[in-house]
């Protein structure tokens, strides 16, 4: 199994070497480093680092949090007061927040949405790269592969999903390793 340092070295070969990049055939620059939930803090510590690095191959790498985009949505959000009473009544109340907040993400499109926004904020550097961090705040609501899926054929700059999780097969993997394994995941995957 790869450490953390060997799936970044990886990502930063995959990069130098173009594996990945933008072909006629549509493929979009997304790459997956995949790592076990449990080392979640860990490639956290490592990010300055790695983006050091990154920065010395020639990039210049921008952080994409997702936990900083849905807390920002769901402070101003409108429904924001009854969804704390479901969450503290608990029970079935907790189901149907969870159900009515994932599809009000989806519907709105709020991930995907500001995702594109950041991407095309970068597209008119030839050296950006965009780094995709907290994924594990999409946890029960939803599935970055849904993110993606909304946006192929728009990845105008390599963009690297810090994914906690397992691989499965060659385009499968497990959200947090207790989901079930999902093949919507067409990039690069490293680990």
């Amino acid at each position: 199994m790869q450490s953390l340092t060997e799936k970044f070295s990886e990502l930063r070969q995959c990069l130098k070497s173009g594996v990945g990049s933008m072909k006629q055939t549509g493929f979009d620059p997304v790459y997956y480093v995949v790592f076990p939930a449990l080392e979640i803090l860990q490639a956290k510590q490592m990010l300055p680092e790695i983006i050091a690095k990154l920065k010395l191959d020639g990039y210049h790498p921008t952080v994409f949090s997702i936990s900083t985009i849905l807390n920002a949505w769901f402070r101003e959000h409108k429904m924001r007061s009854l969804w704390q009473k479901a969450l503290q009544r608990g029970g079935n109340d907790y189901d149907v927040f969870r159900k009515q907040f994932a599809q009000k993400l989806e519907k709105d499109r709020v991930l995907a949405d500001a995702l594109q926004k950041k991407i095309q904020e970068l597209a008119s550097d030839p050296h950006a790269l965009l780094i995709v961090t907290d994924l594990e705040a999409l946890h029960p609501f939803l599935h970055f592969s849904g993110i993606e899926q909304q946006l192929v054929g728009q990845f105008r700059v390599p963009t690297v999903v810090l994914y906690p999780g397992e691989r499965g097969g060659a385009y499968s993997l497990r959200f947090l390793g207790i989901h079930r394994e999902n093949g919507s995941y067409r990039s690069i995957h490293i680990g």
